[in-house]
């Protein structure tokens, strides 16, 4: 992740879920006034210019950069769960590409992606980018990164760019990248998203969680993406200032399709089938916007 979800408009742009009642969210607010300020500190340090923290309490552990908002948390009970409602978000693309043999996850932060297929799907390989250092370091001393995952230091934009023609293709991309608190030029240049879908195998889907802080700034990330996949669709975190966009070369499933699919992959993932099947809005398709409407 480099660095993750930021504050957005005053308000961080996700929240958590307790560990004492998996799967049940509870608000911020209420977090940062209690767990938060009584968080244990287990390590203090910078990366990349930003001040980095990793607290824990109530059976919680996270990792903040730059003040006081969690970047990413873990269940002490079960380090493999997804905390964080963008990423479990995130997860709704199975249900477009269906159960991975391959991973590609863009900004791996403290492991949550590596930790929930290691443990969830052990045949599923998973290559992990991640340009700090002391992130990957910290996510091997507190975050129960696995040992079979050892992440590759380097820029995404970079690494994507660098990949040859025939290197291994992906049925999963992640994207989760931050640049301190603001997205990095690379999520607004086509030429990256181009870079993304070249990696996806057939029948693959692509994931990218983003914190706009203004619509335009959305518009203009999805200009540029769409100038790379076929077909688009955006599921707003709701309440949380995140907007996951998920894409692919194919058709993504219908509503009833990806509902049966998602009671399917909540048995085999042990992830709640509701997290797979957010609401999504589905952008016309390439051709539509070709073909334009009648005049």
């Amino acid at each position: 992740m480099g660095v993750t979800s930021r504050p957005a408009g005053g308000r961080h742009s996700t929240t958590p879920t307790t560990a004492a009642a998996p799967g049940a969210p509870f608000r911020l607010d209420a977090f940062l006034d209690g767990p938060a300020r009584q968080g244990r500190r287990l390590y203090r340090g910078r990366s990349a210019g930003h001040a980095v923290e990793v607290r824990e309490a109530d059976g919680l552990r996270w990792f903040s950069v730059g003040g006081r908002f969690p970047q990413s948390m873990m269940r002490l009970d079960d380090p493999a769960a997804v905390v964080m409602p963008n990423q479990l978000t995130m997860l709704s693309a199975l249900t477009w590409s269906g159960l991975p043999a391959r991973v590609l996850d863009l900004g791996a932060g403290c492991g949550t992606f590596e930790r929930f297929f290691a443990a969830r799907l052990p045949g599923c390989a998973v290559t992990a980018i991640e340009r700090s250092r002391a992130l990957v370091r910290l996510a091997r001393c507190h975050f129960a990164l696995p040992e079979t995952i050892e992440p590759l230091v380097a820029d995404a934009a970079t690494w994507l760019a660098d990949a040859a023609d025939d290197a291994p293709r992906f049925d999963l991309v992640l994207c989760d990248i931050f640049d301190g608190e603001h997205h990095p030029d690379c999520l607004f240049d086509a030429w990256f998203y181009a870079d993304c879908e070249r990696r996806l195998a057939r029948g693959g889907a692509f994931a990218l969680n983003v914190s706009p802080t203004a619509e335009d700034e959305l518009v203009e990330m999805l200009a540029a993406l769409r100038q790379a996949f076929a077909w688009v669709v955006l599921a707003p975190v709701v309440e949380h200032g995140n907007v996951v966009v998920l894409a692919g070369p194919r058709r993504p499933p219908g509503e009833r399709t990806r509902r049966g699919r998602a009671r399917a992959l909540a048995t085999t993932l042990a992830v709640d089938a509701g997290w797979l099947a957010p609401a999504w809005e589905r952008l016309p398709s390439r051709h539509q916007v070709r073909r334009g409407a009648p005049g």
